[in-house]
């Protein structure tokens, strides 16, 4: 799986949700409940030492080729053990939907990357589960994973008599987020090299894909704002995660959608580099500008560095500067995860919020890594492309501008 495929369906990590957990009950669970559980034990069980020996496998990878092809084998191999878990699973699920035990199940099975397996069991969670709060948080975990059945969902559990009160921002929330990620397929998918639509066809479905790239970003992203002004409107001291109220998260939608999207001029960003210093985004004007949001908690993050690293490297002396936006907290021990890195390019503190101060707050930054890429007058021209893809972008970029700069 590339990397814009492994952002795109970071179903929950890339984007904030919270975690109700359904009430506990005494009651026995009936059998079938029992043995889906023990599927699910199983599975996990099993995964486990595949998941070891890719990590060990990756880690020791030299190139994006390998560790593409790891990532490959990691998936079929998983798929080798989920597959046949869960079709046994629908076994047991099918004549006992109606039970409220099921919706567990159910929700385990639709993970499943089998369309139909994960199609019925998302519908028999709407027919007989729709206001559950296992699928409550399906619905909300899932809210930018780009698959269709999402929205219908949410939107049904919003319209529904017994949504319960203390979840209707919530499920609001994850509606306006919903559909402010439809609103950025057409431009990501554009973004994709060849191999990644690909993939992206035989995770989604070609028809899928389709309807994706044909989605009216100017309609969703209105109706996006109407329900962030609603949600930050009616519920502005609700928080998603303590210190984050839902109208700032709303706040910092509406300005991601009114200034940071593609074609748009990048808003400055003015604060201090790591040892305290001061400087701007805009002093770089006349480069080509990687700004990438990255902290040392952050797998995925760290794990760009290297390639980060050799883009620096490549493109020493030309209209080139990466420039990263730190989450840490603390900088206490960065200077030694920038030294064991050899990370020799300049970074924004976000502060001690981390993740929550106030530049990634500003740009709306929900998920890490989050990668802009902006042209040489300061214009965004990328936000979603990584891999390859970034690589050919940063590429056609640095040429533009040394014909720009070469011109004056």
């Amino acid at each position: 799986m590339t990397r814009t495929l492994a952002i795109a369906i970071s179903l929950v990590i890339a984007t904030f949700t919270v975690a109700d957990e359904p009430k506990k009950s005494d009651a026995k669970p009936p059998a079938f409940a029992v043995e889906v559980e023990t599927l699910k034990q199983g599975v996990e069980k099993k995964l486990q030492p595949i998941h070891a020996a890719v990590e060990k496998e990756y880690e020791a990878a030299k190139t994006d080729g390998d560790r593409e092809a790891i990532r490959k084998k990691s998936h079929e191999k998983s798929a080798e053990v989920h597959t046949p878990a869960y079709e046994q699973a629908m076994k047991l699920l099918r004549p006992n939907a109606a039970d409220p035990a099921a919706a567990v199940g159910l929700v385990w099975v639709s993970h499943a990357r089998e369309a139909a397996l994960q199609h019925e069991a998302v519908g028999l969670l709407r027919k007989h589960h729709l206001v559950r709060p296992e699928t409550i948080e399906l619905a909300k975990g899932m809210k930018q994973s780009g698959f269709g059945w999402v929205e219908g969902m949410l939107r049904a559990q919003l319209a529904a008599a017994d949504l319960p009160q203390d979840q209707a921002w919530r499920v609001l929330l994850s509606l306006a987020m919903c559909l402010q990620g439809q609103a950025n397929w057409p431009s990501q998918l554009a973004d994709a090299s060849e191999s990644e639509l690909q993939e992206f066809d035989h995770f989604f479905g070609k028809e899928r894909v389709a309807e994706m790239k044909k989605y009216d970003q100017a309609k969703l992203e209105a109706e996006a704002i109407k329900l962030f002004t609603e949600v930050g409107e009616k519920y502005p001291k609700r928080e998603i995660i303590p210190g984050l109220p839902v109208g700032d998260l709303a706040r910092s939608s509406i300005f991601e959608i009114q200034n940071l999207s593609v074609g748009k001029v990048a808003p400055d960003i003015t604060g201090e580099d790591l040892d305290g210093v001061k400087f701007k985004l805009s002093e770089s004007r006349g480069k080509v500008v990687m700004l990438s949001f990255w902290a040392s908690w952050c797998g995925p993050c760290m794990g760009l560095v290297p390639h980060e690293r050799e883009l620096v490297e490549q493109y020493e002396g030309k209209p080139f500067v990466l420039i990263g936006v730190n989450g840490d907290s603390e900088k206490k021990d960065l200077k030694k995860v920038i030294a064991e890195n050899k990370i020799t390019w300049r970074s924004f503190w976000a502060g001690e919020k981390g993740p929550e101060g106030p530049i990634p707050r500003s740009w709306n930054v929900n998920g890490w890594p989050t990668i802009y890429l902006i042209d040489e007058t300061g214009v965004i021209r990328s936000k979603t492309a990584i891999g390859k893809t970034l690589d050919m972008k940063v590429a056609t970029l640095v040429a533009e501008a040394e014909k720009t700069n070469g011109k004056k």
